[in-house]
């Protein structure tokens, strides 16, 4: 009799448990799917290294992106609804995000800088791209569904200007900040990051990864497809996309920082900017455990040990990774491709 209420229990508790994973949305079964691998494998498992894979969308753009960015989520991301307020920050990976992200933060909080720097920034931006599967991941996709009404949201993405909200692509409805960062020290930045990151596939050896990188072979695709649509998009909505350089970020930060505010429609006196620029500098954001990254480290999805998330935030570091032959090789590239460009770049400063 035990046995059988026993079995009655369980059979009614398995189609309790059916009907409710097939009522989710699919991008929650992907996210509680991916929360079981992390909370129960991930530790167990002796190679943590995610592939790449390609996926063709809705509205026929095709991408490789790590196996944890799935389809379901994109999907989600095209249809997502935007709120005239949102700032949105989007970048080719390692092309000063993260610079970015505390810098336009420290704007639109002026007078509570201190309190922003004194928060884990993963936690005031949502990944527009990311689940929710770890919590060292911060905000995911999710969250900004569940964002107060009475706060700004604030995002970053890594995806290309195609796979935006289909809103943020034809409408314009927020603030868009494109930052991007001259394709040689992205490249090597780039390198340094998959060898430190568990969740996205072995570079091989630095000639591999380079070639990776010229044919467009990685996460996100072909950087000079990511930055130059980007760019076409910027010059055509001045008021609601601003374009900025790392290496102008470099050379004048505090022009820059000027500049964002103008556009983010802040009013910033002299004397925030000089602060902003304080607290957003290399040495204070690197040892600063809520933007270096350290959490990632300790969850294991990155090895610091192999790489800091913040390595040199340099300009000109190339010369140090590329060969001579390679240096020829990307010029040649490089002229072929932004040929018919108004964009120009610096290597160094």
């Amino acid at each position: 009799m035990e046995m059988c209420l026993a079995l009655l229990i369980s059979i009614a508790c398995t189609v309790i448990a059916t009907f409710w994973w097939l009522s989710l949305r699919e991008i929650d079964r992907f996210t509680y799917g991916g929360k079981v691998f992390f909370k129960t494998l991930w530790h167990l498992l002796p190679a943590k290294r995610q592939p790449l894979v390609n996926v063709k969308f809705t509205n026929g753009f095709e991408m490789m992106t790590p196996s944890y960015t799935g389809k379901p989520v994109i999907e989600e991301v095209l249809n997502f609804k935007m709120r005239p307020d949102d700032v949105v920050i989007a970048s080719y990976t390692k092309a000063g995000t993260t610079w970015t992200q505390m810098i336009v933060r420290m704007i639109c909080n002026a007078g509570a800088k201190k309190d922003v720097a004194s928060k884990r920034l993963a936690n005031q931006f949502g990944f527009l791209e990311m689940p929710e599967v770890v919590s060292a991941l911060g905000k995911g996709f999710q969250s900004l569904e569940k964002w107060s009404q009475a706060e700004r949201r604030f995002m970053k993405t890594h995806l290309p200007f195609k796979l935006l909200p289909y809103e943020l692509q034809h409408n314009g409805v927020c603030k868009l900040i494109c930052v991007v960062r001259n394709p040689k020290d992205n490249c090597v930045s780039l390198y340094h990051f998959h060898r430190m990151a568990s969740g996205l596939p072995d570079p091989g050896t630095w000639d591999e990864f380079f070639a990776s990188f010229c044919k467009g072979d990685i996460a996100y695709g072909s950087w000079f497809d990511h930055v130059h649509q980007y760019w076409k998009v910027s010059q055509e909505r001045k008021d609601s996309v601003y374009f900025v350089s790392y290496e102008n970020l470099q050379k004048d930060m505090k022009s820059e920082v000027a500049k964002m505010a103008k556009f983010l429609e802040k009013d910033v006196s002299e004397n925030e900017i000089d602060a902003i620029v304080e607290h957003c500098s290399f040495s204070r954001m690197s040892s600063n455990e809520n933007t270096d990254f350290s959490e990632f480290n300790k969850a294991g999805l990155m090895d610091f040990s192999v790489s800091k998330f913040m390595r040199k935030g340099q300009v000109g570091d190339w010369k140090n990774h590329f060969t001579i032959n390679q240096n020829i090789e990307f010029d040649e590239l490089y002229k072929a491709r932004t040929k018919d460009w108004t964009l120009n770049f610096e290597f160094e400063i």
